[in-house]
């Protein structure tokens, strides 16, 4: 039977050439590059102070703690119901040390190999092509230097998503080429690890079906390339009827809100032209116009079976990767992270456009023309600001040289210059095929490079930043307190991400509880605190008694039946000597004495007594050049007392406390300015309650005085 390929040809030796003439074998080569790729990795990855993609990398370590541990995936002793348990399998052993910092380096160690073992069957797929040892080499070079090798430090599953994805196309490519139960098993079963470590590619055997129906259109022998593929078609298809049988959304699981998602062609094609214009300079820029070039010519006329499998295959994995990033997560910023795994894909198509001797050099100068034009007239500043860069490590990369060069302008302008240059000077190397191929993977493997050092300072500095906003010296200061099992206490303004930090670093924090207006942080369970008239505090139908750590990143908490210790930036550990009741909960104060521009002040009865009387001072310090801060505070009853803070001295405010029962005033205050994202009003520097018999039948003594000796404190 006739089949539409063409036979192959010699291709063009190119990188490096000493290779070529020499015979040397390049295996030992790339277990070098692969060895130097685990060592650089894992240096960078020990060097990270803290996780800061959360909660996704608590999420992983919470699963592999528990698998060590129970044997099952748990997060704070809750059923996850979480699809992608590779991850957490491979690294639960890590989890068997006492020390969180050892299992976290070991961890960071695992991922690094896993994810250095891309480079394989990179450059497996290369020579299966035909490409040279040189070219192969390259690729698998290159497959190592992309900016997102950055994860291999990071507690997530795309290092072990990564080389099973790569080693899928690879078996996928021999089970089309030549199909046999040899080369089908290998893809059903990396298909599956794929799946397994991330959901996403739970499209792999729909690219692989339409492989399949497009090479037998292609070839004119549809039926017959169907039945050649009975047997992964068949076993890919039970797992299938049973997710329909079940339900998506009960199959996903954790993620089975994907399948309510409303599709938007406007957004899906918005969203996917930005993908790739960011993956464009994912891949070192100067590639993709051959690349291009190199994919349609496997597709029209290709010298191989292998060839066009190749071909269909990456077009089809890149359009579902796509059209995933476009749709699902954070849809509306660029999500590299969906995508990065087709980038060595890429690398090879433009081998099989190199290797056929750079034809068509007017088309390859026109869309490298149109490249370079949209890198002119579409700065990457504009994706890289503020969190919109969260999930690509391309735009980490750019978001650090705008830093260096002090505006994102530069830093944009310079990035499309040098990508610019280097296109430049691959066309017009390709009158010499030879010294074009070898110029154009020197300058993508440079400018990747440069990419992935920017993206792993801009990492390290983030991850160290990170580390001295959230811990003191000690970042698992609560299990070297030794309390026991510990209980997270939020409370309204809590902030997500330092909750995360002390999850993780700190074993002994097993669960989570919710006072009034607090949040949750993730989907597993947390109840909510119910708090008695008499301050104590229930949740799950029992009563609070055990060691609690308080987030105080917006409220002030005073505890009686409980000591205070230790302390980190947000939080406040304590003992129970009782049973802990709140005594005072100043909402609107944060951690560092600022006031936000609304709150209040609740107050709640010793143990034992029904009444509160006294007065209750704060002393309130305004910002230099204030002008007079205003601030109101509303007692029970209506009554107000409104005072205007002078810049440069500590105002003492009394507000008399007469109550049955819990007692709260709320205030209203002017925003004077910003500590970092938050605004802020005036500081609450001292305050206390004074509780003294006979205040409620003595004149109320309220208002404004100045505190002697007093100097005005400045932002």
């Amino acid at each position: 039977m006739a089949v539409a390929v063409r036979p192959v040809r010699r291709p063009l030796t190119a990188l490096p050439a000493p290779i070529e003439r020499a015979g040397l074998a390049a295996w030992p080569l790339l277990a070098a590059l692969v060895s130097l790729n685990v060592v650089v990795r894992t240096a960078l990855g020990w060097l990270r102070e803290t996780p800061i993609y959360l909660g996704d990398e608590y999420l992983y370590a919470e699963l592999g703690r528990s698998i060590a541990e129970t044997g099952r995936p748990l997060v704070r002793g809750a059923e996850s119901d979480f699809p992608a348990l590779l991850q957490p399998i491979v690294t639960a052993p890590a989890w068997l040390f006492g020390d969180v910092g050892t299992s976290y380096h070991l961890v960071q160690g695992m991922g690094a190999l896993a994810m250095s073992l891309a480079a394989i069957p990179a450059f497996w797929i290369a020579r299966r092509l035909g490409l040279t040892k040189g070219i192969a080499l390259a690729v698998a070079a290159l497959a190592l230097a992309l900016p997102d090798l950055v994860y291999a430090g990071w507690m997530i599953a795309e290092p072990f998503a990564y080389p099973l994805v790569l080693g899928a196309v690879a078996a996928g490519v021999a089970a089309l080429a030549k199909p046999s139960r040899r080369s089908q098993l290998p893809f059903i079963a990396l298909a599956f690890l794929a799946a397994f470590a991330r959901i996403q590619f739970i499209v792999l055997p729909a690219v692989f079906l339409g492989a399949v129906l497009l090479m037998g259109l292609r070839e004119r022998r549809l039926r017959s390339a169907v039945r050649e593929q009975m047997l992964p078609l068949g076993l890919l298809a039970v797992p299938i009827a049973i997710a329909l049988a079940l339900g998506p959304s009960r199959v996903l699981a954790f993620y089975g809100g994907v399948v309510d998602t409303e599709v938007d062609i406007g957004a899906l094609f918005g969203n996917s032209a930005r993908n790739l214009f960011v993956l464009v300079f994912a891949s070192g820029f100067v590639l993709v116009p051959g690349a291009l070039l190199g994919l349609g010519l496997a597709l029209a006329r290709p010298r191989s079976r292998a060839e066009l499998a190749f071909a269909v295959l990456t077009l089809l994995l890149t359009a579902s990767l796509v059209g995933e990033a476009g749709l699902l997560g954070a849809a509306d910023l660029a999500q590299q992270r969906y995508l990065f795994y087709v980038l060595p894909l890429a690398v090879i198509g433009f081998g099989l456009y190199a290797s056929r001797g750079w034809p068509f050099r007017l088309y390859h100068a026109l869309i490298a023309a149109t490249f370079v034009t949209l890198a002119a007239v579409v700065p990457l500043s504009g994706y890289a600001a503020a969190n919109e860069k969260m999930h690509s490590t391309l735009l980490f990369a750019v978001f650090r040289v705008e830093q260096w060069l002090g505006s994102p302008g530069s830093g944009s302008l310079l990035i499309a210059l040098a990508a610019t240059l280097a296109t430049v000077g691959v066309v017009l190397c390709s009158r010499v095929p030879r010294v074009a191929t070898v110029v154009a993977l020197a300058l993508a493997f440079t400018l990747c490079v440069g990419f992935s050092a920017a993206a792993a300072i801009f990492d390290l500095e983030n991850t160290s930043a990170a580390r001295k906003s959230f811990f003191g010296s000690d970042r698992s200061w609560v299990d070297n307190a030794r309390l026991g099992d510990v209980t997270l206490l939020r409370n309204a303004g809590g902030q997500r991400g330092p909750a995360f930090q002390q999850l993780f670093w700190n074993r002994s924090v097993n669960r989570v509880v919710l006072m009034p207006g607090a949040t949750i942080i993730d989907p597993f369970p947390a109840d909510a605190v119910a708090v008695g008239p008499d301050g104590s505090l229930r949740a799950g139908g029992a009563v609070l008694d055990g060691p609690l750590l308080v987030d105080e990143h917006a409220v002030t908490v005073q505890l009686s039946g409980a000591k205070k210790v230790a302390t980190a930036p947000g939080y406040s550990l304590f003992d129970p000597t009782g049973t802990p009741r709140l005594s005072m909960l100043f909402a609107g104060r944060h951690h560092d004495g600022w006031l936000g521009g609304r709150g209040a002040i609740s107050l709640w009865p010793r143990r034992g007594s029904d009444r509160l009387e006294g007065t209750f001072f704060i002393d309130l310090v305004a910002p230099r050049g204030s002008e007079r801060a205003p601030i109101r505070f509303h007692l029970p009853g209506g009554q107000n007392v409104e005072v205007r803070v002078p810049s440069h001295a500590a105002l003492r405010v009394r507000l008399p406390v007469c109550s049955r029962g819990p007692w709260t005033a709320g205030f209203d205050a002017q925003v004077t300015g910003y500590v970092g994202t938050r605004p802020v009003s005036v500081r609450g520097r001292v305050f206390k309650f004074l509780p003294w018999r006979g205040a409620c039948a003595a004149k109320p003594e309220q208002g404004p005085a100045p505190v002697p000796g007093s100097a005005a404190q400045t932002v």
